[in-house]
């Protein structure tokens, strides 16, 4: 467990820079954007409800961005090792177990991904209170909606993405996040061990990825044919255990070298 906490530290030490540019960028830029999309709500009484606001002006886009911006990184992260000293070597030399090296830098890419959900949450909520300060401004805000935070969580899909409210969503929610982590992770060892047989689980998971949160972004659409998320769930959770069980042999095995 030393080991694996050293590991730790030095990585997050490699990453901290970046993880502080990625957070303030993902609190500061959307309140500059839903600042100048927000620019008419002292002007009228007929405001866009808050979640259209943050949907229409681009914030939702531009998370997903930030999060391939992340995914890109660990990916750099992880090649860097092959590149000039060649520390990947090094760290396999290391009188640590192999599967450290491996958690290591999986944890810390969770890590990364936790912090970038915080900030975008910061972020909406300070979103909401810098275009609800804009309203109040009109007519003393009478026209401003209690709890409209909360209104705005509860009917927008993205923000439920974000936020889940209820358990299936949660375990949804969860399940994407980990084959993401897992799978970005898992689809770097098998490019570097020459095993491409392990892109078809990861094909696989991006399928699901993709028909999961299609679905889950446009509920109202499929309101009549309403979908259990419980089986893509499990096989979220199932691929992430594949993909961290199969990434620790190729690790142990050091055909990543």
């Amino acid at each position: 467990m030393k080991g694996l906490y050293r590991l730790i530290n030095v990585e997050f030490g490699m990453w901290l820079r970046f993880l502080a540019a990625l957070c303030a960028s993902t609190i500061v830029l959307p309140l500059l954007i839903l600042n100048a999309a927000a620019e008419d709500y002292a002007f009228y009484a007929s405001h866009a409800r808050f979640e259209h606001l943050y949907s229409s002006s681009g914030c939702s886009l531009l998370f997903l961005g930030l999060l391939l911006l992340l995914c890109l990184y660990f990916l750099k992260s992880v090649y860097a090792g092959y590149w000039g000293s060649k520390s990947v070597y090094t760290y396999l030399s290391l009188p640590v177990a192999r599967e450290s090296l491996y958690f290591a830098k999986l944890i810390v890419f969770m890590i990364g991904c936790l912090l970038l959900f915080a900030a975008q949450l910061v972020s909406i909520r300070l979103g909401y209170s810098l275009a609800m300060n804009k309203a109040e401004t009109y007519m003393e805000g009478r026209y401003v909606m209690n709890n409209g935070l909360f209104l705005a969580f509860a009917r927008s899909e993205f923000l439920r993405v974000l936020l889940p409210m209820t358990f299936t969503r949660i375990l949804s929610s969860l399940g994407m996040l980990l084959v993401i982590v897992t799978g970005v992770y898992y689809g770097a060892l098998c490019e570097r061990s020459r095993t491409y047989i392990g892109f078809v689980p990861i094909a696989v998971a991006g399928w699901m990825l993709y028909r999961t949160l299609a679905y889950r972004l446009n509920e109202p659409i499929h309101s009549a044919t309403s979908t259990n998320l419980y089986p893509s769930s499990l096989l979220f959770f199932a691929l992430s255990c594949l993909f961290v069980w199969h990434g620790v042999r190729l690790m142990k095995r050091g055909s990543i070298a």
